[in-house]
C-alpha cells in the first residue's frame, strides 16, 4: 500500500462546524475508496503568501493517508470540486508503507516528543526557581540569631 500525504486550505470565513464536516468528509472519501487513514492534523489559521482567491488566510489541514493511486485521484478530484478549497497538494511518501507500523511510528514519535517537552519544562521550572533564591536569599531566621549570640559550640554539642 502506498502512502500519501495532502495537504489543504479552507477558506477562513468558513467557520468551525463546515471545517469539521468537510475534514470529516474528506476523511470518508479516503475509506471509501479503499484507503487507510492514518493520521488527521489541522493546522489552523496561518497567513498565506499571497491572494488565493481573495482571501489572505487559511486554514490548513494534512491528511496522511495510505491507498492506491485511485484512492489519492479520488480525494484530488473531491479537492478541485470543493468551494471551500482554496489550495491543496497531495504527495507520494512512499511506495510501500504498512499503515499500523505507521502509526506505531508515529504515536513513539509524540510520546518522545511530550516526554522531552516535560523534561524541558521541568528543568525551566527548577532553573526559575534557583534564580529567585539566588536573587532573594532567605532572611535569617530567630533561632539561628539566638545560637549565634550564645557563642560557637563544639562539635558534639557542648561548650569548653
Amino acid at each position: 500500500m502506498r502512502r500519501y500525504e495532502t495537504i489543504f486550505v479552507l477558506r477562513p470565513d468558513l467557520g468551525e462546524a463546515p471545517q469539521k464536516e468537510t475534514i470529516k468528509r474528506f476523511e470518508g472519501i479516503v475509506a471509501g475508496s479503499g484507503g487507510d487513514l492514518i493520521e488527521t492534523d489541522e493546522w489552523g489559521f496561518r497567513e498565506l503568501a499571497y491572494r488565493v482567491k481573495g482571501e489572505r488566510r487559511g486554514y490548513y489541514v494534512r491528511l496522511d493517508y495510505g491507498g492506491s493511486g485511485a484512492t489519492m485521484n479520488e480525494v484530488e478530484r473531491n479537492l478541485k470540486l470543493s468551494d471551500s478549497i482554496l489550495r491543496y497538494l497531495s504527495v507520494l511518501v512512499d511506495r510501500e508503507a504498512d499503515p499500523a507500523q505507521v502509526r506505531a511510528d508515529i504515536e513513539t514519535h509524540k510520546r518522545r516528543a511530550a516526554e522531552a517537552r516535560a523534561a524541558a519544562e521541568a528543568r525551566a521550572a527548577a532553573l526559575a526557581a534557583e534564580q529567585e533564591v539566588r536573587a532573594h536569599p532567605a532572611e535569617p531566621q530567630a533561632d539561628d540569631l539566638e545560637a549565634e549570640a550564645e557563642g560557637p559550640e563544639s562539635e558534639s554539642g557542648e561548650q569548653d
